[in-house]
């Protein structure tokens, strides 16, 4: 198949929501990979998810209750568990966020009726709903779900406003074999004779700002108080430690600095991380649903500095951590725009996203596999009905968000090893809300496992289409078959009315002579799996 048939085909590749598409130029762009150089593995735990009691995600998302008609496993929406299992969801982060550091997990055990009590961060609510945390959802429901679907748990301790007791009796709750604790055994009698097996472990939330509005000392002191005597049972905990607000303007490098200084002289072990970085619109004027060329490369700009954040943080972090025995752990990212398009009354900070997030996810995971070194774990805020959501749904109403199949592409990274790759493609210049500012023209990743090449590129260009050659620098591509996620509009979505607007398509992939060859079309989402032989 020549270059100009390629184009075509991935044109069209969307079955007929091409048909607006108007090429103003093929770019070539040369990609050289490295399979014999693969470097370490990607932890699947990178696409992890992110769950808080807040708005709609638990109830209303998540949890429908267990005499709900909406069908359901034990009270899980059954479509969320289907569609996580598809994925492959590796983890999942709960119960915040903010609410953990008011959440006291023994309001959420029980056969029997739970207190009722106050959600502070749903302060925000519309006139006439109330702050009532119901604990309907709580430890033991939280595991299910975990079970269901085949994710790791990972939970956030009550550093705010809870004790150093209060974290060891919930590790023993969910960790203590029966018969070894007086809390294993109410654990079995609440349901759950067999321990929960936690490993991932959050020790407090945003210390810095509603985890109790610390200094890094302050909470340095704080964390290790916590963690010294951390019951002994399996499996070997990863203690994760609070970590900064990442931001293109305001990195918070300060925290980092202070948090390790403050370490220095005790031996107490961090595992983690813990680093915030969302594409922050809040303060701006700029629209979820409708938007101009300008809003759509903010978004996707501000997304491409996620890779900056990671490196400085890092390297403030080597100046003490020399053995580099602490990794990042990114358990909140996404795109936050600012209030005023909520998907319903009550489903705080909801979103209708749309392609331009879906692409926005792309680089941001790209830039996680290409730090695979540095990066143990990252969670998406929040998978349902939240921010950068995979999902929204009201009632008997589900849907996936374009989002979703970026998670869908990308699955073939997990646990794979890190491939280098080189993409000569040049750069854009590109209208933002500043004035102008050059993009890469094409960003990528690509990953080894059993012989399986993958390779994910974005085209961001709302423009012009790419044409990509990509060689292998050892072996021979065999074989290989792609897919694409675009739509003629850039703005487009799905809704509950047209839950398939924005989906995966097949993309038209060539191999000759051991070079791969395809056509991505213009702001565009690209996956291409290659034999190597």
């Amino acid at each position: 198949m020549n270059r100009r048939n390629l184009l075509h085909a991935a044109a069209c590749a969307t079955a007929g929501l091409m048909a607006g598409l108007r090429p103003a130029f093929a770019a070539d762009a040369e990609i050289e990979i490295s399979p014999q150089a693969a470097g370490p593995v990607i932890s699947p735990h990178i696409y992890g998810h992110f769950i808080e009691h807040l708005g709609a995600v638990i109830y209303d998302g998540i949890w429908v209750g267990r005499d709900s008609r909406i069908p359901n496993l034990d009270g899980i929406r059954r479509r969320f568990v289907d569609d996580m299992k598809r994925i492959g969801a590796p983890n999942f982060r709960w119960p915040g966020g903010c609410f953990a550091d008011g959440y006291h997990w023994r309001d959420g055990i029980g056969r029997g009726a739970r207190p009722r009590t106050y959600n502070y961060w749903q302060r925000s609510m519309p006139p006439g709903l109330d702050h009532t945390e119901t604990n309907q959802f709580g430890i033991h429901e939280f595991i299910r779900l975990c079970r269901l679907t085949g994710a790791e748990p990972y939970l956030a301790a009550n550093v705010g406003s809870g004790s150093p007791q209060e974290f060891h009796d919930w590790v023993l709750y969910c960790n203590a074999p029966a018969n070894t604790a007086s809390l294993a055994a109410e654990r079995a009698a609440n349901g759950d004779r067999e321990p929960f097996g936690v490993k991932w472990w959050g020790v407090g939330n945003e210390s810095w700002g509603c985890g109790g509005d610390m200094s890094p000392h302050e909470y340095a002191t704080l964390y290790r108080r916590f963690v010294t005597q951390f019951p002994a049972y399996p499996p070997r905990p990863y203690l994760v430690a609070v970590g900064p607000r990442g931001h293109s303007r305001d990195l918070d490098l300060g925290w980092t600095t202070g948090f390790f200084e403050a370490m220095q002289g005790h031996h107490t072990v961090v595992d983690g991380l813990s680093m915030h970085y969302y594409t922050d619109f809040r303060n701006s004027k700029e629209k979820v649903a409708t938007f101009d060329a300008r809003g759509w490369y903010d978004v996707i700009r501000e997304g491409l500095h996620t890779e900056s954040v990671i490196e400085q943080h890092w390297a403030a972090m080597g100046k003490y951590d020399l053995a580099r025995r602490t990794r990042l752990i990114v358990d909140e990212w996404g795109v936050w725009y600012p209030p005023g398009e909520e998907t319903a009354p009550g489903h705080l900070l909801s979103q209708p996203l749309t392609l331009r997030d879906a692409l926005h996810t792309a680089v941001t995971f790209d830039v996680f596999n290409r730090h695979a070194d540095k990066v143990a774990m990252a969670n998406v805020a929040q998978t349902i009905n939240c921010i950068h959501s995979l999902f929204l749904a009201q009632g008997d109403r589900y849907m996936r968000t374009p989002v979703y199949y970026v998670f869908e592409m990308y699955k073939g990274h997990m646990g794979a090893r890190s491939v280098p790759l080189r993409i000569s493609a040049g750069e854009l210049s590109v209208p933002v809300s500043s004035g102008s500012a050059k993009i890469h023209a094409l960003s990528g990743s690509a990953s080894l496992k059993d012989g399986r090449l993958l390779v994910t590129l974005t085209n961001p260009s709302l423009d012009s289409p790419v044409t990509a050659r990509i060689r292998l620098t050892a072996g021979n591509a065999a074989e290989a078959r792609g897919s694409v996620l675009t739509h003629a509009d850039m703005t487009a979505r799905n809704t509950f009315d047209q839950p398939d607007n924005v989906r995966l398509a097949p993309l038209p992939v060539s191999t000759k002579d051991g070079t791969v060859e395809v056509g991505i079309p213009k702001h565009a989402v690209a996956s291409i799996e290659v034999r190597v032989s």
